[in-house]
């Protein structure tokens, strides 16, 4: 979680779909999802947001949303009727986070997007390129790192970590874009070390707390004396 100068900070997630395993069990061997959403921001050297990635993706092993991805994420089947194939927007991803010309790092949160990114691209036998291993080989489970950073075990959902930081999550849960951006809002605030070892004790305080998140979520992390990162 150091910044790097020059280098360009990507942070990414997928909303997906899964295979239907009747229709398709040889494919839903391979991979048990299909993305159809990529949402991604970028950062600069100084963590301040450059660009932005969204794209719509068209599954091939289905032609309707099922009800649960279309409740959580609002993606219906018209969303993606158009939408480009994973090949598609899995190259202009690569070409978006690729396109300052600098070194970069892709985080997302969790491991699940890498893992499901790379049984996709098995299932679609999509052609290994340079670039697209530079892209795998720089990919980070931020998840993993967040709660490395704060000295817990378990893993927490990303808007139980943004609001045991003391923020509130912008925008929708379950949209691509901003829960990447929510994510790298997160990066900024343990980017900062100096004061992040102040606060990293009473955000595992919040969450393992067996209290419910509340309004008095400010009285458990006390944040006086502590600059929030500027978006």
């Amino acid at each position: 979680m150091e910044k790097i100068n020059g280098q360009r900070y990507v942070f990414v997630d997928f909303e997906m779909q899964p295979v239907d395993h009747k229709e398709h069990p040889d494919e839903w061997s391979i991979a048990r999802h299909e993305i159809i959403e990529f949402g991604a921001v970028m950062l600069d050297e100084d963590l301040k947001e450059v660009d932005q990635f969204q794209s719509y993706v068209k599954p091939r092993y289905s032609v309707e949303i099922q009800e649960t991805v279309e409740a959580m994420t609002g993606i219906t089947a018209e969303t993606v009727k158009d939408a480009a194939d994973f090949e598609t927007v899995l190259g202009d991803f690569i070409n978006w986070c690729a396109s300052p010309g600098t070194e970069y790092a892709v985080y997302a949160w969790s491991g699940a997007d890498k893992g499901q990114l790379t049984h996709e691209i098995a299932l679609k036998q999509i052609k290994k390129t340079d670039e697209l291993d530079y892209m795998l080989s720089h990919w980070f489970d931020y998840q993993k790192l967040f709660t490395r950073a704060i000295g817990r075990r378990l893993a927490v959902s990303l808007d139980k970590a943004v609001e045991a930081c003391g923020m509130d999550f912008e925008g929708q849960m379950h949209d691509a874009l901003w829960d990447a951006r929510n994510t790298s809002r997160l990066f900024r605030l343990t980017s900062d070390k100096k004061n992040f070892r102040k606060l990293a004790p009473r955000i595992k305080h919040v969450l393992d707390s067996k209290e419910h998140f509340t309004a008095s979520l400010g009285d458990l992390v006390n944040l006086k004396g502590f600059d929030l990162p500027k978006e």
